[in-house]
Parts: structure tokens; C-alpha cells; sequence
């Protein structure tokens, strides 16, 4: 190799070192831990130095025996985003570097990964406002393996698109079906797929990219049609109910492509802030939609402490007491109406509560408050979003009665006192209902 070789080599490596280099210096990064029930996972932050309120979160998994750090340096999806987004690169081992795969192969696997993802969320809205509505998750091998399972069982509620980067799709315990056009059962979230033609590995063969694109295509009632999507050779297919891309790369294998991070956040950038679902008031300065008042123990329903509006719910918990909504005369069904969500917060933080659902003297879950929340009670009001159907609670019938209650066992003169707002039944958004009865 000749000295201009070299030089020009130099300059050409150089100047795309300078490019990254500039790109991830609009964020700052850091190593994390965050509790999930029993185990203390580990990740990796990027936050713009722009600021990170009211932007969209994206959640990028490693493959199998793979790390945050080298994912995050294999897919520079920071650099395509040029401080658009909030990013971060979950370890699929504990914060004791304990395994680096996820456990996208068992139905405990894919439990705790939405647990740890949900967790994640929580904790980086409470800490950088991020925009719920437009949260994405993107993965290579087994990690867009999980990123299908995940996006399968969270919906696109939660996860406004997928990028599936040589991943499969395939169902645990019945977590999903097969629909008779050959799409699933669940609603998958918008998604693009990225596959090497030549890409021979068990189990994510290219055959088996084209089988879970059209499992996508068919999810989303795509017509045959399709249009050109940069980078080439991505395509778009049309008249799809959530959008659905493709990029079959040429002569490419098992790796990622050079130009997966710019094809991922041109379609992330595409996909527009999710309208928000339709929601019944249980109290918004005062009960509403026929729900009562069943608390047992010392609460107002009219204290000045509000996250919205002018009235909040103060509850001064001991000795077992309650806070209670009630409505007997019409019970709430997990169908029409799968998610709960309120606002809480202490007034010293750490307070100790359990939660359950009732009807009659019948409770049909009663699960300690800190597994819905991640972190708990703090003195910052913080919302709470809890799937009935999902566990810790694994619930999908009706109920009457939603109950938060005191787990302290403290006296009358030592109660915890938290605050309560905005507490409203969601129905699925976004148009999460399909024509062929599937949800």
C-alpha cells in the first residue's frame, strides 16, 4: 500500500471519525442501574445536550451475548438523530454483568422484558419528560427478536414503531395467534425491517425475514403495492393501517447494515405522536361517571393538592385503611377498557401501599404498590399506568372496586399521606381494534 493510499485512507476514516465524533457529542452519556422487582438491570443513557423534554425515547437491544455499549456503538443511532431523541441501550444481563442475552425463548423471559421496558419508560419520563407517545424500540438478532415479542405484548400503545433489524417472530404459550391471512393477533406496533439476502443463520435465515415481514404486512392489511423509502433499497408498502417498511440488503449476511441507523430514524421520524386514547374520568376535581366514594379511613376528596384542575384526593394512610372508587351497579370490562391511569405522590416518598381490584367481597388482585410503579411513591407527582391483564396482577376479567390501601400498619398519629389526580379508565387508542375481532 503507497503512502497516498495511507494518507487518503486517513483523511477518508478521519473525516467519518470527525462526523461521529460531532454527532455523539451532542449527547452526554452514562452508565445506569434501575431496580425491576427482585433484580438490578443495567443500561446505557444518551441524553441530547439540546435537552430531552418533549422527546421521543428510543430503546435499542443488543443481540445475543452482546452489551448496551456495543450496541449503542454498532447502530449510531445517535448520529442519524443529530439530538432528536432521547436513546438508551439496555444490557440484557443484571447490573452483576450475570448473561448478555434476552430471554426472548421463554414466557418468563419475555414477562421481564416488559417489565424492565415499562420500567425504563417510567423512569426516564419522570426524569427527562420524554414524549410517552412516541417511544420506539429497535434491535439486531436476538435483540429484535425480543423487540417483536416485546412490541407483540406491550402493542402499539406503548411503542409507536419497531425496527426489526434480522429478528424473528414466533409466539410463547399462546402469547399470540396466527390470523387467517397470516398476520397475528396482537397489534403490533409500526415496523421496519432490515434483512441481509444472504444471511443463512439458524433461525433468522433471510426465508424467515420475508415470513416475518409478511406476518407484519398481514397484521397491518398493507396492500401489494409499495413505494421507495431512502435509504434504497427500502421500500414502504402501501395503504397499511400502521406503516410497514423493508430494506432487503444484496450480498449482506448476518450484520448490520452500514446504513441501518439512517433507514431506523427516517422511519421513527416519520411516525407522528400517536393520538391519545380515549379516556372515562373515575376523578377530575370530583368523582365522575358514576363512580363513589367506598374509602374506608381518614381521605378528601377535595384537598388543594392537584396535579390538574383545581381539587386533588389526599389520603392519610394507616392501620390498614383504604382509598376505594367504586361503581357497582356497572363493572368495568378489561375489553373495552384494558388500562388504569392516575397520578400519585408522597409527602415524604417511600410510602408503603398495596393495590387490588374487587368486586363484592371477591379481591381479584392485591399486589404491593412499588411492583406497578418502578422507584415507588416519591414527592414528585408521577403517573401511573397499570394493565390489569399483565402481570403482577394477571387479571383479565371485570371488576367494581379499585382500592389503594395503607401497607404501613402505622397508628392514627403516624399515618403516610399521599396525594391522588386525575385518575381515568383508558380505551384502546389508535385505532388498536381490528377488523377481524382481534385486539
Amino acid at each position: 500500500m503507497g503512502f497516498r493510499t495511507i494518507q487518503f485512507l486517513t483523511f477518508i476514516f478521519g473525516a467519518c471519525f470527525l462526523f461521529q465524533s460531532d454527532a455523539i457529542a451532542q449527547y452526554t452519556s452514562s452508565n445506569r442501574t434501575l431496580q425491576v422487582g427482585p433484580t438490578l438491570r443495567s443500561y446505557v443513557l444518551a441524553t441530547p445536550n439540546s435537552g430531552s423534554a418533549g422527546k421521543p425515547l428510543v430503546i435499542s437491544l443488543h443481540g445475543d451475548g452482546g452489551s448496551g455499549a456495543g450496541m449503542r456503538a454498532s447502530l449510531p443511532l445517535e448520529t442519524a438523530a443529530a439530538g432528536g431523541a432521547v436513546f438508551v441501550y439496555p444490557n440484557a444481563s443484571n447490573a452483576a454483568g450475570v448473561g448478555g442475552t434476552f430471554e426472548y425463548f421463554t414466557d418468563a423471559g419475555r414477562t421481564a422484558g416488559v417489565a424492565y421496558i415499562r420500567a425504563l419508560i417510567d423512569a426516564l419520563d419522570v426524569e427527562l419528560q420524554i414524549d410517552r407517545s412516541r417511544v420506539f424500540m429497535t434491535g439486531f438478532s436476538g435483540g429484535a427478536t425480543m423487540a417483536n415479542a416485546l412490541g407483540c405484548r406491550m402493542e402499539a400503545d406503548e411503542i409507536r414503531a419497531l425496527g426489526i433489524h434480522s429478528g424473528s417472530l414466533y409466539p410463547i404459550n399462546d402469547d399470540f395467534t396466527y390470523t387467517g391471512n397470516g398476520g397475528v393477533s396482537c397489534a403490533l406496533p409500526a415496523t421496519m425491517l432490515i434483512w441481509g439476502e444472504n444471511d443463512n443463520t439458524g433461525g433468522v435465515t433471510f426465508a424467515i425475514g420475508q415470513g416475518v415481514r409478511d406476518n407484519h404486512r398481514n397484521t397491518q392489511n398493507c396492500a401489494a403495492t409499495n413505494t421507495a423509502f431512502a435509504p434504497s433499497p427500502c421500500i414502504q408498502y402501501d395503504t397499511c393501517q400502521r406503516a410497514v417498511a423493508w430494506c432487503a440488503i444484496p450480498a449482506m449476511g448476518h450484520s448490520i447494515w452500514a446504513q441501518a441507523a439512517t433507514a431506523f430514524w427516517n422511519f421513527f421520524s416519520a411516525q407522528t405522536p400517536a393520538p391519545p386514547a380515549t379516556a372515562s374520568p373515575i376523578y377530575t376535581d370530583s368523582l365522575q361517571n358514576g363512580w363513589q366514594n367506598f374509602s374506608w379511613g381518614t381521605v378528601d376528596f377535595a384537598s388543594a393538592t392537584a396535579q390538574g384542575g383545581a381539587q386533588g384526593i389526599r389520603f392519610d394512610a394507616h392501620s390498614f385503611q383504604g382509598l376505594s372508587f367504586a361503581r357497582p351497579a356497572s363493572p368495568v370490562s378489561q375489553a373495552s377498557f384494558p388500562e388504569l391511569r392516575f397520578y400519585i405522590r408522597g409527602a415524604g416518598g417511600g410510602e408503603n401501599l398495596m393495590f387490588s381490584l374487587q368486586s363484592g367481597g371477591t379481591l381479584h388482585a392485591n399486589v404491593p404498590f412499588v411492583q406497578l410503579l418502578a422507584g415507588g411513591v416519591t414527592t414528585q407527582w408521577r403517573e401511573v399506568r397499570i394493565r390489569p391483564s399483565d402481570p403482577p396482577i394477571s387479571y383479565a376479567g371485570t371488576y367494581e372496586r379499585i382500592n389503594l390501601q395503607d401497607n404501613s400498619g402505622n397508628a392514627a398519629g403516624n399515618p403516610q399521606t399521599v396525594f391522588v389526580d386525575t385518575v381515568d379508565l383508558l380505551a384502546p387508542g389508535n385505532g388498536s381494534l381490528f377488523g377481524d375481532g382481534f385486539e
